[in-house]
């Protein structure tokens, strides 16, 4: 009787080499350590390779700019100074205080000088607004002026001066010609500010009127700003003087009310001291005090003749 063998069953090694499995097993990453050392010792190198020689040309560079005489302001004409028409020359020059002998060997690098300082002391004259000073290669300076701008006369101290949009009391040229008002009311103002406040005032006025008021005639003599809520100015067509309250606004719609008005005020008051146009649909009017008549003349025994 024969027994019949069975088919043993196919082990892993045997099934591996007969067919080769789909599923293929991930393989493990190797990881690679860069050296930081290494990286650090790289930018080190390179920065040494470019910095290090710029830095010693600039070195030399700066050595020889501050010591050569090629860079040596010595003389007047070495100085140019723009913008100026009422500050002189000389005054700019005294203000940068600056060794000009004409010799190289007494005189001063453009590159020791410190630009700032130098228009900070042109500033302090008064006529000069804002300064900018710069070098001119190879030996020189530029000074550039921007001089203030007066606006009118100003009455401070029992004296009459120009006075700019900023406040600044400005001597009178000797050959300038100005035609300004003269205004008031800024005696007791200590605030730099609250006198910009006011001149503005005084600005805007004068810009909305500049164009109206020669029209008809009318000069605008002084203006009065002691209160900033009624600017006040005195107005002179002839021999007719008036001041006229103008408030702190419309001051070109009030004056022409006051033109259309006043022809039928002088009906009624031919003398007029002042008017008031503050007042909506109303306005306010002083007459001038009658003139006292004259005494007779006392002849010179003492006897009046009546």
């Amino acid at each position: 009787m024969e027994l019949l063998q069975q088919d043993a069953p196919a082990l892993p090694d045997e099934l591996e080499s007969e067919q080769e499995s789909p599923y293929l097993r991930r393989q493990s990453l190797v990881s690679v350590r860069r050296s930081r050392t290494s990286r650090r010792l790289r930018w080190v190198l390179l920065a040494l390779g470019i910095l290090f020689p710029v830095g010693v040309a600039g070195y030399f560079l700066a050595a020889f700019a501050l010591a050569s005489p090629c860079f040596v302001l010595s003389s007047q004409e070495d100085i140019v100074i723009t913008g100026n028409r009422v500050v002189s020359r000389e005054e700019v020059l005294g203000a940068l205080g600056l060794p000009l002998t004409g010799n190289v060997k007494a005189g001063t690098n453009v590159f020791r000088i410190s630009l700032d300082t130098k228009r900070l002391m042109v500033e302090t004259l008064p006529w000069v607004r804002t300064a900018a000073v710069t070098r001119l290669l190879p030996h020189g300076l530029l000074v550039h002026i921007t001089e203030r701008t007066p606006v009118a006369f100003a009455t401070l101290g029992g004296r009459v001066s120009l006075v700019d949009g900023d406040g600044m009391l400005l001597e009178k040229p000797e050959n300038g010609v100005f035609d300004f008002p003269v205004i008031s009311g800024l005696e007791n103002v200590a605030s730099v500010e609250e006198r910009r406040s006011r001149l503005a005032l005084y600005q805007e006025f004068m810009q909305q009127l500049e164009a109206e008021a020669p029209r008809p005639g009318w000069m605008i003599s002084e203006v009065d700003l002691t209160d900033p809520e009624d600017l006040k100015a005195l107005l002179i067509l002839g021999q007719h003087t008036v001041q006229v309250h103008f408030g702190h606004q419309d001051f070109l719609a009030r004056f022409r009310s006051f033109l259309s008005l006043l022809p039928e005020l002088r009906k009624s008051n031919p003398r007029l001291d002042s008017v008031d146009l503050r007042y909506r649909n109303q306005i306010v009017v002083n007459p001038q005090p009658p003139v006292p008549a004259a005494e007779p003349a006392v002849p010179a025994n003492g006897e009046r003749k009546d």
